[in-house]
């Protein structure tokens, strides 16, 4: 491993309190990985605690720990997590100190909450300190489930909350549904652990013990919760901990974070040794100068250490753009690149489209070349590109719960259409005939007589019913996205029958087995990623490559009809894209587009391009 000479001394800093500060792409996750390798050759017993705020960086750490063959089973003396999850651990193991039981429950689903709350909220209006009527809406009720979050991550309680009546009793039924179901939220979970931890001083000691190095990442993120379990955990004057961080990146501002907690409480209570980094061995300035076009940046590039590469082409077809990125990658593989210092694998390349059919052509290439390439899941297993295709989707979710108001409203939203509140949440399928009638969506009722009969589930003819129903004013772009969405889902639904017999096929099965992953083609996480835009967030690659870079494409044809932010928008999906690549990043378009039924269709480049070729300039 390369090491500047700054860098090589913090990884060295065995004992005592330090503080590091760097720039995005400064090399904070390199040197804290470092140093942990460090601290468990130096320590051959104790274990070490790394912290940090997100589940992703946590993830980020945990990786390259275990993708060094050196470090091997020392993996085991590392604790590597967030700071919540450690604190429910703690709650776990120890919650029976302040009267919890052992099997408590965590409820973070925005939905089961604010069922609590409407609850404790209508509660109120039967006592007559709420008066009943319009006033009590969804965003009302979101409002105040807002200020409850507020107030419990400042740590105080319903009895000492200073807001007008009735918001404390409301407040205090909350809690109280929640504690008589054996259930906390996810904002008791960092008091909670704390009452623990300070209540009972042997327990704070022995995980002083167990651990003897304590470090956190991302500590400009850190609240004043957070920073007050960290304090605890530091008793018998623990003082071997480490803060690693970059001001200029505080991004939960919402949740009351603050770079104050490390820059000015972390040195006032441990005096640490504080350390700069200030190259920038992440990303290439020619990334950077491309990327600062879409962010109004003017900083001064002479940091970025790597000059990197950025290029724009033209290809004339789909097949010919596909074939060049896979004899790029096969190029930079066998030859590397000046660059970039180590050896290229699949796994250091992405493929970034503004939608997954883009990605049709990159597949055949890659599959008839043997390159191994993967999706990165949806968290619902698929995700529809076409508004059509995401009003179905809303539809199926609510004929398998017809009580579900979240997904209701969204439905509503989409259609642009309010919903009558007059019929019984058990006639769900007139609700949804009263939603989309009169509408674009209309078409759709084609599907639901397959999916509402009570003989058989036949997924597949719901899917035919809209195949052969799909009206024709839509253009080309609006079909192209929606006959490509049915057939993603007919894909699925062809996997679902090869697994589940048909006397045990039902809505609810298939959709579970959709969110499972179990009816992807591709379910391996390994290769080259092929990823959307908003699939994309906080990854990073040596090498991106942006395809697809025509004008109505991305920048998505509907943004570009509405204009204003959703033109915004796009810019911003464009600016995470190319900020993906650390060093090489390659866009790219075809001059024609095969469509699904048989066309070619002309295309113009993006805007993107043109902005590209200015960067080059």
């Amino acid at each position: 491993m390369n090491l500047s000479q700054n860098q090589k001394i913090i990884v060295n800093h065995i004992d005592g309190p330090l503080l590091v500060k760097a720039g995005a792409g400064c090399g904070k996750t390199r040197v804290l990985t470092e140093r942990i390798k460090n601290l468990l050759s130096v320590e051959k017993r104790g274990k070490v605690l790394a912290l940090t705020v997100s589940d992703m960086a946590a993830e980020k750490l945990r990786s390259r720990l275990e993708a060094d063959p050196v470090f091997g089973e020392a993996i085991e003396r590392v604790n590597i997590g967030t700071i919540h999850s450690f604190c429910h651990g703690i709650i776990q193991s120890r919650g029976y100190l302040i009267g919890l039981r052992p099997d408590v429950s965590v409820v973070d689903n925005v939905n089961d909450r604010t069922a609590i709350l409407r609850n404790a909220i209508f509660d109120e209006v039967e006592f007559g300190t709420i008066q009943r009527g319009p006033q009590i809406s969804e965003s009302f009720i979101s409002k105040w489930l807002s200020v409850i979050s507020e107030q419990k991550r400042s740590w105080v309680p319903p009895k000492y909350c200073d807001l007008e009546p009735p918001f404390p009793a409301i407040y205090q039924k909350y809690n109280d549904v929640l504690w008589n179901q054996n259930a906390i939220d996810f904002d008791d979970i960092l008091f909670l652990a704390y009452l623990i931890l300070v209540s009972n001083f042997d327990i704070a000691k022995l995980y002083a013990t167990v651990y003897h190095f304590i470090c956190i990442d991302e500590a400009q993120d850190l609240t004043n919760a957070q920073y007050n379990i960290i304090n605890s955990l530091c008793v018998s004057n623990f003082k071997n901990i480490m803060m690693v961080s970059d001001e200029n990146q505080v991004i939960y501002t919402f949740d009351s974070s603050s770079s104050n907690f490390m820059s000015n409480l972390f040195i006032q209570d441990f005096n640490p040794t504080i350390y700069y980094l200030n190259e920038n061995f992440r990303s290439a300035k020619q990334i950077v100068k491309f990327s600062n076009m879409f962010t109004g940046n003017t900083e001064n590039l002479e940091k970025y250490v790597y000059n990197g590469e950025l290029s724009a082409t033209v290809y004339a077809d789909e097949i010919s753009e596909a074939q060049a990125v896979r004899e790029m990658i096969k190029a930079l593989m066998a030859d590397g690149h000046k660059d970039i210092e180590n050896d290229l694998g699949y796994h250091n390349f992405a493929v970034i489209a503004r939608n997954k059919y883009i990605f049709s052509q990159i597949e055949n290439e890659f599959s008839k070349n043997e390159i191994p390439f993967f999706y990165n899941k949806y968290p619902s297993g698929i995700a529809c590109e076409s508004d059509f295709m995401e009003a179905f989707e809303l539809i199926l979710r609510l004929l398998m719960n017809p009580l579900d108001v979240y997904h209701r409203q969204l439905l509503s939203k989409l259609v642009l259409k309010e919903l009558s509140q007059d019929l019984s949440c058990n006639d769900i399928k007139t609700h949804i005939e009263k939603l989309v009638i009169d509408t674009s969506f209309e078409w759709l009722k084609y599907a639901f007589k397959p999916l509402t009969t009570t003989d058989s589930f036949n997924f597949g003819k719901a899917l035919s019913e809209l195949k052969d129903n799909i009206p024709d004013r839509l253009s080309d772009d609006d079909k192209y996205l929606l006959v490509n969405d049915i057939g993603e889902w007919e894909k699925h639904w062809k996997k679902y029958q090869s697994q589940i017999p048909s006397q045990k096929r039902s809505l609810i099965s298939f959709r579970n087995l959709i969110s499972l992953g179990k009816t992807l083609d591709i379910d391996a996480e390994a290769g080259v990623a092929l990823l959307t835009g908003p699939m994309s967030k906080s990854l990073e690659f040596e090498v991106v490559f942006i395809i697809g870079l025509s004008e109505g494409t991305f920048p998505d044809y509907r943004a570009v009809r509405r204009g204003g932010e959703h033109i915004e928008q796009e810019k911003n999906n464009m600016f995470m894209a190319v900020s993906r690549a650390k060093r090489l990043c390659y866009l790219s378009y075809p001059k024609e587009k095969l469509m699904p039924w048989g066309d070619i269709k002309r295309q113009n480049p993006s805007r993107f391009i043109g902005l590209a070729l200015q960067a080059q300039e």
